[in-house]
């Protein structure tokens, strides 16, 4: 748990800096609108203030009229409408705004003091020198107190200006900091997802590949509690009981060879041992009819026909036996096999075995097997032969060797399914879990003899290339023997050879 609340510290660290920054650049967006506002009040006060409330003061000492007296207020009122806010209080521009409205409130006595004077001018009084240097000395202070308006105006101008500056400054600092916290963030995000995650991750993907190249030896060592170094003591736990299984295997497999070659001795034993007994049972059975057949009873003959019939049984079950027993030892030696020319050879074989039959055989061409041809071969004879054998009472043997495909629904592949179908007796499928079983017969000895061991030879064959044998029969309509051999590692398959049906 220790990288997730590494995670969890990170993301709340960059909540954290968010928040804030996001909280410091809402409250310089307000200040900015502010002072926004307070610049466009100053920009304001200038024209009405000082220009307007000039132009309106010489119109009206030009053609003195009630109408150019109410506009000079109207200026001095819009005037009074913008420094009326109170957007400069507590800033530094308040000490400006006060003294602007104390200017606003002087300048209708002096508008007044001009227009009394000017108002005598027009209705025909003499001017005195003292009206004269009344009238000079307000116009002056008009103008001066127009100007200092207009000075104050520019001074707040600058002031705005200076404020707007500044807060754009600020503005760009704090982007500037958001982006270095987020860098930061960034920056130590990789780094932990570098240092506790990638680089633990690699020395796994480089132990899993020592460990498939075959260095079981191989151990990571990672220290640290967090998920992938527990992870890490989980897989050398796995290496070290995968290196007690190998340990284990290779004992079974000493185990396994010495009771193979105890196992290739009793073969050897059979083979010879037992055979010699039996071939002498054999011989002197023989020997007694050949020498004495003529003086014995009908009945003991019979008896040493029947001595004779169940040794040369047994010796072909021996033969049976062994053959199983070779089927299952050594390595099998794989190829890319015709297999239909192989099952025309042995087809014939199989046919020379029982002379006086009307059998054919139905090979289809171009059928193509990556396995081991000796064992193919025994495979195909074992079911020949059996095909032959259980059509023994059929007028013509029909027996069919073909290939179909096949969706394996598992992995969605497809695959090859081989057959050898006959004519033949058939049997019951109830009994078909006897059927590779050596030893187990679906008929009686009287009715179709045999040993009961060709198709138990059939399936070990099968399977040690990969595949599977079935069986499909009904009583009395023939049996079909299916098998699979998937395609084992191998060179690419050769071209079609074309044979012929």
């Amino acid at each position: 748990m220790l990288i997730r609340r590494q995670q969890w510290a990170i993301a709340i660290a960059s909540l954290i800096t968010i928040v804030v920054v996001s909280g410091l650049w809402i409250a310089n967006n307000l200040a900015l609108r502010a002072e926004l506002e307070r610049a466009r009040m100053a920009s304001q006060i200038g024209p009405v203030g000082a220009a307007q409330m000039r132009a309106r003061i010489f119109e009206f000492l030009a053609q003195p009229s009630p109408a150019a007296r109410e506009r000079w207020y109207e200026s001095h009122r819009a005037l009074g409408t913008l420094l009326a806010p109170a957007l400069m209080d507590g800033t530094p521009g308040e000490p400006i705004i006060a003294g602007l409205r104390a200017r606003h409130a002087e300048l209708p006595a002096l508008f007044e003091a001009l227009a009394a004077d000017r108002l005598r001018e027009v209705a025909g009084s003499a001017p005195t020198p003292e009206l004269l240097d009344a009238q000079r000395l307000a116009s002056v202070h008009f103008m001066d107190v127009t100007q200092q308006v207009a000075g104050e105006t520019l001074r707040l101008l600058d002031l705005s200006q200076a404020r707007l500056e500044g807060l754009h400054a600020d503005q760009e600092r704090l982007i500037g900091g958001l982006i270095l916290a987020l860098a930061l963030v960034i920056g130590l995000e990789l780094f932990l997802v570098h240092r506790r995650i990638l680089k633990p991750l690699q020395e796994l993907h480089e132990g899993a590949r020592a460990i498939e190249t075959g260095h079981y030896e191989h151990r990571l060592g990672m220290d640290g509690k967090d998920e992938i170094a527990e992870l890490g003591a989980q897989f050398d736990h796995m290496a070290d009981a995968l290196g007690e299984t190998l340990q284990a295997l290779h004992q079974q497999r000493s185990q396994l060879e010495v009771a193979n070659r105890e196992l290739e001795s009793f073969s050897y034993s059979v083979s010879h041992d037992l055979r010699a007994p039996l071939r002498g049972i054999g011989g002197w059975a023989q020997a007694l009819e050949e020498d004495h057949g003529g003086t014995l009873p009908a009945e003991a003959q019979e008896y040493l026909a029947r001595i004779r019939g169940e040794c040369a049984r047994m010796n072909l079950l021996i033969e049976d036996l062994l053959q199983l027993a070779r089927v299952t030892r050594g390595d099998p030696v794989f190829e890319w096999l015709e297999l239909d020319l192989l099952a025309r050879e042995v087809a014939e074989r199989v046919r020379e075995s029982w002379p006086g039959r009307d059998i054919e055989f139905a090979i289809a061409p171009g059928l193509r097997v990556w396995g081991d041809r000796s064992l193919l071969g025994i495979a195909l004879a074992n079911l020949f032969d059996n095909a032959c054998k259980f059509t023994a009472r059929v007028p013509r043997a029909h027996i069919e060797l073909g290939l179909r495909e096949l969706v394996d629904a598992p992995g969605g592949r497809s695959l090859q399914q081989y057959f050898v179908r006959d004519n033949g007796a058939g049997f019951d499928m109830k009994h078909a879990a006897r059927l590779f079983v050596p030893f187990q017969r679906m008929h009686s000895q009287r009715e179709f003899p045999g040993t009961g061991i060709g198709l138990a030879i059939v399936q070990r064959i099968i399977q040690r290339h990969g595949g599977t044998l079935e069986a499909e029969a009904s009583p009395g309509e023939g049996a079909c023997f299916r098998f699979t051999l998937p395609l084992l590692p191998g060179p690419p398959a050769p071209p079609p050879n074309g044979t012929p049906t």
